[in-house]
């Protein structure tokens, strides 16, 4: 039977109970959240772990191409999209949209443009998440029609067609007459009204009258108040113009249908490259999801291998809270292939068993792990464990039987592309006989090529580990000062038991522990004692080599800040020349006019003679020291940098002038750049925001225009243009009286309409039009709250009826 690439690669995926022994569908339930899109989601849901080594290093690629990205450019902003995969489903089978669905389309199209954006200014190749953000394909067009015709989920524009825009203006002009009409009779039947006012009742313009006055105004009854004391009347004198405005409503749906209807098919002619960007966005939100979950465990991607071999470098589990855990150095499958960890209970053997089973899961999964760099894990074809107590009563199944029935299994699959975890082995029935089917059993497992770890009590593994090549020891350390587990992984050293030592400090008699030790045979004290004493000398060694690398450190430390000094004195150097030289100059510039001074002096007080030989002997010494000031400035403009044009500036300083490539000119500099990057020029007495990386130093100002052809531009009547007048005539022309905010985000929002007004200013435009749509109401509010405070805008409002009502402000500038 040929089997498809699908059905293959689904054959190599590890599944079932597994995932959930070592909390692997826990660590995908964090990377689900994660997902900002509902494809996304899907995609993070559908994961798991693989045992096809190509298929594993390609999902690594994915993982560190996106962390690559995300370190260089920043994460990518994935949001607004909504599943539109039902919409175009529907409409592909010749459904009509309604405006919701339509809506959520552009807001996808517009996603896909963003996202899309991100890569125009950056240089990375090579890059699999880059290369998914580059097949996305845009559509600008349906986009902008769709946002266009549609305000909101309830509310089509005006303009969206000819026909819509003269009916609704039928409308109002029919409502405003029936308004007229009916305010005439309320001033002079105002007797027999109940209220003063206008109403509606089953869409038709009516008024509340006094039961016992119905007779006086004739018309048609709609309804009665609860209390009987008021019937709401249609009067004769509107009923034909509220006909009309019914058959313009009609008419009105109509061509609402009509639009919807053509908005639809146009959806459908892109409905093939719409499907394609649905799957690029799942990717592209599952890659991203992977790289955050790799930033908030401070994770790394591992080295993979088909050998077998684990190594982990200061392993941390991923679902212990990070100032609890404890970091393992772990390691199998390099030198020895069954790993065997004893220790006391709580001291950390079975999180280390399950640190190792987690991450060589999520490595086969395509994710990072919370390790130190270099660390290596194997690609396993299965990945089987015993972990836990899982007695059943209603089985009749003691500890001992679950865990022999899972090993059984176990048994049963085991081989060389098998990573096998127990925990426990061999507990729940007598020790000798445990210990011997422990024995036993992972001798079974190194046979056949598998690698395997182990925790257990029984000291006869320990003796096995130690007399078979291929086996290690490995021990949760204990502190025997404290009575407390240190829950680091000692690979190399068989643990001990140290149950005479904590029972002494916690106050056993010493009768009684030299009692138990009559008990125990001399071989295997001398053992217990060799392993104590191993354990310490490891301890020591362990303290003395912190001790090292503490000291490491500091020299390093030390000498990255005597780097740092000798940074600072070089860089401090040249401002210290500078002062000496400008102090200089300040001594000289005094003795000049000090010589000055006595030269005048001299001149009304001494004889010509005396007065001649005493001038030339200052001006040879006022010389000397001009020449020396000269010598001094010369010197400061040799170790000064020229101020080059068309250069960005060093330092922005209010009052300098600047080019603005924004606006095509210079201007003066009135307000420093703020948190958003953008800052204030005024360029012929027009203050204009531009961001602060477009202002670049001017040019040399250009000499004076030649005064015949000023005198001949003059005589034929044309004027200089300013920079300013220039700035004006680029907006005029570039710039509409309506802006389209919506789709965004309130902080996107509200840098557009702050630039947007600007050019409004310039372009002289004094009313604007802003279409924030109703939603949430939070963009609305954001909006008023920047045109209340804005000193450009004079007064605002909510639309009126056909302007769009609660979806659109109104702006007086």
């Amino acid at each position: 039977m040929i089997q498809s690439f699908e059905e293959a690669a689904d054959g190599y995926l590890l599944k079932g109970k597994v995932l959930d022994t070592l909390e692997f569908n826990k660590v995908k339930a964090r990377l689900v959240e994660l997902a900002r899109t509902p494809y996304g989601k899907e995609s993070c849901d559908a994961l798991f772990p693989s045992g096809d080594f190509d298929c594993v290093r390609e999902r690594i690629r994915e993982t560190s191409d996106t962390i690559a990205y995300f370190d260089r450019e920043g994460r990518t902003s994935i949001s607004g999209i909504n599943d539109i995969r039902g919409s175009l489903n529907y409409a592909t089978s010749g459904g009509t949209l309604s405006m919701k669905d339509l809506l959520d389309i552009a807001g996808f199209l517009r996603a896909v443009e963003r996202i899309h954006k991100t890569l125009e200014k950056s240089d990375i190749t090579e890059n699999v998440f880059c290369e998914r953000i580059r097949l996305l394909v845009t559509e600008p067009s349906l986009e902008k029609e769709i946002s266009f015709c549609i305000i909101s989920e309830e509310e089509m524009n005006d303009r969206a067609s000819d026909a819509l825009y003269v009916l609704r203006r039928k409308i109002r002009d029919a409502q405003t007459g029936i308004r007229d009409t009916l305010e005439r009779l309320i001033r002079s039947h105002s007797s027999d009204l109940q209220e003063q006012l206008v109403t509606l009742r089953n869409d038709r313009y009516v008024v509340p009258v006094k039961a016992e006055k119905r007779s006086e105004i004739p018309g048609i009854v709609h309804d009665t108040s609860s209390s009987g004391q008021t019937v709401f009347v249609e009067p004769m004198a509107v009923v034909e113009a509220n006909n009309r405005i019914r058959e313009y409503l009609a008419a009105e749906r109509e061509e609402i249908h009509r639009i919807l209807t053509e908005l639809s098919a146009k959806v459908v002619t892109f409905s093939d490259s719409l499907r394609a960007d649905i799957t690029l966005v799942g990717e592209i939100d599952f890659f991203a999801a992977k790289a955050e979950l790799a930033s908030l465990m401070k994770a790394t991607v591992p080295l993979l291998n088909q050998d077998g071999r684990i190594v982990l470098r200061k392993a941390r589990h991923p679902l212990i809270p990070e100032d609890v855990v404890v970091p393992i150095d772990f390691e199998v499958g390099v030198s020895f292939r069954t790993l065997v960890v004893t220790g006391p209970n709580t001291g950390g053997k079975t999180v280390s068993l399950k640190t190792c089973g987690l991450m060589t899961l999520m490595t086969m999964a395509g994710l990072a792990i919370p390790c130190l760099d270099h660390s290596e894990v194997a690609v396993f074809r299965k990945v089987l464990a015993d972990i836990g107590d899982e007695q059943s009563i209603e089985q009749s199944l003691s500890t001992f039987s679950s865990h022999m029935r899972n090993l059984v299994s176990i048994l049963e699959e085991a081989d060389a592309s098998t990573l096998v975890l127990v925990d426990e082995l061999g507990s729940g029935t007598d020790p000798s006989e445990g210990a011997a089917l422990a024995t036993a059993i992972l001798d079974e497992f190194f046979k056949r090529g598998a690698v395997t770890v182990a925790t257990t009590h029984y000291k006869e593994l320990k003796g096995y580990a130690i007399n078979t090549e291929g086996v290690e020891n490995a021990c949760c350390e204990f502190d025997t000062d404290t009575l407390s587990p240190t829950y680091r992984l000692l690979i190399g050293l068989p643990g001990v038991s140290n149950a005479f030592v904590i029972s002494q400090k916690l106050g056993l008699p010493e009768a009684i522990i030299n009692s138990a030790r009559t008990f125990l045979t001399e071989e295997g004290i001398r053992f217990e004692e060799l392993l104590s004493a191993a354990e310490q000398k490891n301890r020591e060694s362990e303290k003395l080599r912190k001790e090292i690398r503490d000291m490491r450190d500091l020299v390093k430390k030390q000498i990255e800040d005597l780097d740092k000094q000798r940074k600072a004195l070089e860089s401090g150097k040249q401002q210290i020349l500078e002062s000496a030289r400008e102090e200089k100059k300040g001594i000289l510039s005094e003795t000049i006019d000090e010589c000055d001074r006595i030269l005048a002096e001299i001149r009304v007080g001494i004889k010509e003679k005396t007065q001649r030989d005493a001038e030339d002997m200052l001006r040879r010494i006022r010389n000397n020291l001009r020449a020396g000031i000269h010598d001094l400035e010369a010197e400061s403009r040799d170790s000064s940098q020229p101020r080059m044009p068309g250069e960005k500036p060093d330092e922005l300083k209010i009052g300098e002038t600047y080019y603005s490539s924004k606006i095509g000119g210079i201007g003066v500099l009135v307000k420093l750049p703020d948190s958003r990057g953008t800052c204030v020029i005024e360029a012929g007495g027009v203050r204009v925001t531009v961001p602060s990386e477009s202002l670049l130093i001017p040019e040399e100002e250009a000499p004076a225009p030649d005064a015949k052809a000023s005198r001949k531009n003059r005589a034929i009547g044309v004027k200089p243009v300013s920079s300013a007048e220039k700035i004006r005539m680029s907006r005029a022309q570039n710039t509409m009286p309506e802006l389209m905010l919506l789709g965004k985000t309130s902080e996107e929002a509200m840098i557009e309409l702050d630039r947007y007004l600007d050019d409004c200013v310039l372009s002289g435009i004094k009313i604007v039009r802003i279409v924030h749509g109703k939603g949430s109401g939070v963009l609305r509010s954001a909006v008023a709250s920047m045109l209340r405070r804005d000193p450009r805008v004079s007064g605002y409002r909510l639309g009126g009826q056909g302007e769009g009502g609660d979806g659109v402000t109104i702006a007086d500038l």
